[in-house]
C-alpha cells in the first residue's frame, strides 16, 4: 500500500486552529480520518482520540464496532473525559474554553478503513459527511462510502459525541474487495462534495486527486476551488491509499 496524507486549514486560519485529524497504523491496514464540528467542545481533541482508538487497535475495531459502537465509544469517551478534567485544572482557561451546561462535549464525524491482507478484503465505517471512494481501476466503477450525492451534504451531519449521556447515531458500514491498483480516497466533507458534484456532471477534475504527490500540488488545487467557489471554505483533508501491483 502507498498512503499519501494532505490537510489545509480553513482561509485565514492556522494548521493549530485545523479540526480535522487523520492517522494510519504502520502496518497501513487500518486508516482513519475525522472532522471535529466547531460548534462543540475541543472538537479537535474529540477526533484525534476516535482517529488514534480505531488505528492502535490490536484488533479489527470495524468488528468490534459491528457487535456495539455504543462500547466501542466507551474507551475514546473516557480520554476525552480526562482531557477535558484536566483542561478544568488550568489556572490561564478563558471562561469560554471550560464549556457550559449546553456545550460540554465533543462532537466529530468518522470514517474509518481496514484492509485485510492477503484476502484483498476491505471493510470500511462511517458516521457523518467524511467520505470514502473506491476506485476499481479495471472497471473504472467508483464506490462511495456513506453520502451518494452532492445534494446528500447538508449543514448539520451526525457524529459521535464524546458524552456518555447521548446517544451517538449507530455508524454504517461497508465491504468488499480490491485487488492490485485500485485505489481509495478518504476526504472530510467539503472535498467530497465536490468530488461527487464533479462525478454527477460527468466531470474528470475530481481524478486530479488521484495523481497528487506533493503538500503544495494539494494546496494549489483547493486553493483554485476555493478561489472558483467550487468548494467551501472549510478544513479539507484528503487520504490517498493506494494498491501497488
Amino acid at each position: 500500500m502507498e498512503i499519501i496524507t494532505f490537510s489545509e486549514p480553513k482561509i485565514g486560519e492556522s494548521s493549530r486552529t485545523n479540526q480535522d485529524y487523520f492517522a494510519f497504523n504502520p502496518e497501513g491496514n487500518l486508516i482513519a480520518l475525522s472532522d471535529g464540528a466547531g460548534s462543540s467542545l475541543y472538537p479537535r481533541q474529540w477526533a484525534e482520540i476516535l482517529v488514534n482508538t480505531f488505528c492502535r487497535s490490536a484488533e479489527n475495531p470495524i468488528e468490534v464496532m459491528k457487535q456495539s459502537h455504543q462500547n466501542w465509544l466507551n474507551l475514546p469517551r473516557q480520554q476525552w473525559q480526562q482531557y477535558y478534567i484536566q483542561k478544568l485544572t488550568d489556572s490561564t482557561l478563558k471562561w469560554w474554553q471550560k464549556g457550559s451546561e449546553l456545550k460540554n462535549y465533543g462532537a466529530a464525524t468518522f470514517l474509518g478503513l481496514s484492509l485485510h491482507f492477503p484476502s484483498q478484503q476491505w471493510q470500511a465505517v462511517a458516521l457523518g459527511d467524511s467520505c470514502l471512494f473506491k476506485l476499481t481501476v479495471e472497471t473504472g466503477d467508483l464506490t462511495v462510502f456513506p453520502q451518494k450525492t452532492a445534494e446528500d451534504f447538508q449543514s448539520v451531519t451526525q457524529c459521535f459525541i464524546s458524552s456518555p449521556d447521548i446517544t451517538s447515531f449507530p455508524p454504517q458500514l461497508i465491504e468488499g474487495r480490491y485487488q492490485a491498483g485500485d485505489a481509495f480516497l478518504l476526504a472530510t466533507d467539503a472535498l467530497c462534495q465536490w468530488i461527487l458534484r464533479n462525478y454527477e456532471n460527468q466531470g474528470q477534475d475530481w481524478q486530479k486527486c488521484l495523481t497528487l504527490r506533493k503538500s503544495e500540488e494539494f494546496s494549489e488545487m483547493l486553493t483554485q476551488l476555493r478561489q472558483d467557489k467550487l468548494i467551501k471554505n472549510d478544513d479539507t483533508t484528503l487520504m490517498i491509499i493506494k494498491v501497488n501491483e
